[in-house]
């Protein structure tokens, strides 16, 4: 027999006064990847997602970063993320999301300092320890041991604080006035307005409107209204028994026709399917 033993006394990862609050564990294969969770943020949810197959470029508060096996990203709560995938892009994922998070010397819901860089790459093993790790996670609760994947959670935030330990960077400046142009669509993205209305707000012409959003997102100003109402959208299904057409109407559609044809044509279904094949129900 080799019996194993507690070296130093415990302290709860990234100094945690409590334990947060598990709210959903998601895995997906490259196969089902076909059908990309678009542009979104969350108000009151961490995710943590690490890339286990596959390659894509992720965009997290407009900047791209490359995701392939054994990257590991961290969205803090009201950051807003893109993961583009697709059959061109297959990526194979595990994710979990998590609140009443209070990390000290951070706001709430805070993972990682702002300016830190979202994304860090695992080694082979350890990418394999915290993928068997995800893994059991994902099969506790959905066999309903809540309180089992409350205390997993606590192992996973453990491991993900010593890989990130001195390797988190800085993330670049960036643009500033690129950062405006997204804030104003994120706060704006469910009325209706033009380019010339937008360019009006921000004292801008439309073509340098245009150049900047392109140049910082990947995305037009339009594109980019566009992928952050379907990614609400998508957060609406998943997350409320809303009707699609009240969701609809709260990302910005007035003709629910017009929204399940933006939906399908982005997403790669429609609505009501996603909803469906998306969440588990135990």
């Amino acid at each position: 027999m080799i019996q194993c033993f507690v070296k130093t006394e415990y302290t709860a990862p990234f100094g945690l006064p409590c334990m947060p609050r598990l709210f959903s564990v998601s895995r997906t294969d490259e196969k089902a990847s076909a059908h990309p969770r678009v542009m979104h943020a969350h108000d009151d949810l961490v995710e943590i997602v690490l890339v286990r197959g596959g390659e894509s470029r992720y965009f997290v508060g407009g900047i791209p970063y490359d995701a392939r096996r054994g990257d590991l990203f961290i969205f803090n709560s009201r950051t807003v993320h893109d993961e583009p995938s697709g059959p061109d892009q297959p990526v194979a994922t595990s994710s979990l999301a998590l609140g009443s998070l209070a990390v000290p010397g951070l706001r709430a819901n805070a993972l990682i300092p702002e300016d830190a860089s979202p994304v860090c790459h695992l080694n082979e093993a350890q990418t394999v320890r915290l993928a068997r790790l995800y893994d059991v996670l994902y099969d506790e609760l959905t066999a309903g041991n809540d309180d089992g994947a409350h205390h997993l959670l606590m192992a996973i935030l453990s491991l993900v604080e010593q890989y990130r330990a001195g390797a988190d960077g800085r993330t670049a400046g960036g643009n500033i006035f690129a950062q405006r142009v997204k804030d104003y669509i994120d706060a704006h993205f469910a009325e209706e307005f033009s380019l010339q209305q937008m360019a009006a707000a921000l004292h801008v012409s439309p073509s340098y409107l245009s150049h900047a959003c392109k140049e910082a997102t990947g995305y037009s100003p339009l594109q980019y209204v566009l992928r952050r109402r379907i990614g609400e959208a998508q957060t609406l299904l998943i997350t409320t028994d809303l009707p699609i057409t009240r969701i609809a109407a709260l990302v910005g559609y007035d003709n629910p026709s017009h929204f399940n044809t933006q939906f399908a044509k982005a997403v790669g279904m429609a609505p009501r399917t996603f909803r469906r094949e998306y969440v588990y129900h135990t």
